[in-house]
C-alpha cells in the first residue's frame, strides 16, 4: 500500500441489496486507482472469463471505463471456442470500447504450438539429443494437434503404458515409435485424461472423484472428512501431486492443475 490509499477505508453505515453491490464495485475501482501509479503500474490478470458472472463483468466494465484509473493494464483470458458474438463477455468488451474512445486493446490468439516446439519440449523433458526426439515429436504433434495440454497428457499416458520408459542398461529414455504411432487416442484432453485415470487403482479413482466434487480448490481436512475408511490411502494427495493432477498451495490446500483435469 502507499499514501494514495489513505482515507479510502472508513466507517460507513451498512447498505444492503443493490446498494451494497454497487458500493463494493465502486470501492474496488477506487482501490485500484489508488494503487496504480506511474512509479508502480498495476497489471490485473483474470483467467477463464468465458465463465464470468454478471457481477464480474460489471466490475471489469467499471474499472476499464473509470477515467481516474491510470497506469493500469488488464489481461483477460478466455476460450474463444466457448464464446460467441452474443456472449455476455463480448457484449461487455463492446460496451467498454464504445464508452472509452482511444482505448488501447489488443487481441492475442493463442493457437497450437509448432512441431519444433514439441521437439524442444520432449528434448528438455527426456534429456535426449534433438535428432533422437524428432521422430517422436512428429508423431505426437500429429496426434495431439500441437495442443500443449493434450501433449503433456499424452506423454504421461505413454509413460504409464510403458511405451516411453527409462532404460537402466542404456541409461536414457527409450520409446516404442511403432506402437505409439498405432496407438489410438480419444479426441480431446478430457477423454484422454479420463482414459488415463481409468488405469489407476480403484481407490485412487474414488479419491479423485471425491476431490473433484470439492471444487477447484479444497482443503485436505475437508477431503479427509468426506473419506470413508477404505476409500483411498493416506498418501493419495502426494500421489496426485506427483502425477500432475493437483498442486499444493499453502498449508494443506490443494488446487487442480487444470480445470479439465477436474472435469475428467
Amino acid at each position: 500500500a502507499n499514501g494514495n490509499t489513505e482515507g479510502l477505508v472508513t466507517n460507513r453505515p451498512s447498505v444492503k441489496g443493490m446498494g451494497s453491490s454497487y458500493r463494493l464495485k465502486f470501492m474496488l475501482c477506487k482501490l485500484i486507482g489508488a494503487i496504480a501509479c506511474k512509479d508502480h503500474p498495476l497489471v490485473l490478470v483474470l483467467d477463464d472469463l468465458q465463465w464470468s458472472d454478471e457481477m464480474t463483468l460489471d466490475v471489469i466494465r467499471m474499472i476499464m471505463t473509470d477515467p481516474s484509473i491510470q497506469h493500469f493494464l488488464f489481461l483477460g483470458c478466455y476460450r474463444d471456442t466457448e464464446v460467441c458474438a452474443a456472449h455476455p463477455l463480448m457484449e461487455t468488451f463492446n460496451t467498454i470500447q464504445n464508452q472509452v474512445r482511444g482505448l488501447g486493446s489488443v487481441t492475442v490468439k493463442l493457437g497450437s504450438i509448432e512441431q519444433e516446439s514439441v521437439n524442444d519440449l520432449i528434448r528438455d523433458a527426456l534429456s535426449l539429443p534433438t535428432s533422437l526426439c524428432r521422430p517422436l515429436a512428429k508423431v505426437i504433434h500429429n496426434k495431439c494437434g500441437g495442443i500443449i495440454m493434450f501433449i503433456l497428457s499424452f506423454l504421461h499416458s505413454l509413460s504409464d503404458e510403458g511405451l516411453l520408459y527409462f532404460s537402466m542398461s542404456s541409461r536414457r529414455w527409450l520409446y516404442d515409435l511403432t506402437k505409439i504411432s498405432e496407438k489410438e487416442i480419444p479426441h480431446g484432453v478430457v477423454p484422454l485424461m479420463t482414459q488415463r485415470m481409468a488405469h489407476l487403482p480403484k481407490n485412487m479413482q474414488t479419491g479423485l472423484k471425491i476431490a473433484a466434487c470439492l471444487g477447484r480448490k479444497f482443503d485436505a481436512k475437508l477431503l479427509q472428512r468426506a473419506r470413508r475408511d477404505n476409500d483411498f490411502e493416506e498418501s493419495f494427495l502426494e500421489s496426485c501431486v506427483e502425477l500432475g493432477f493437483l498442486r499444493g498451495v499453502g498449508s494443506k490446500q490443494y488446487v487442480w492443475a487444470h480445470d479439465q483435469i477436474q472435469q475428467a
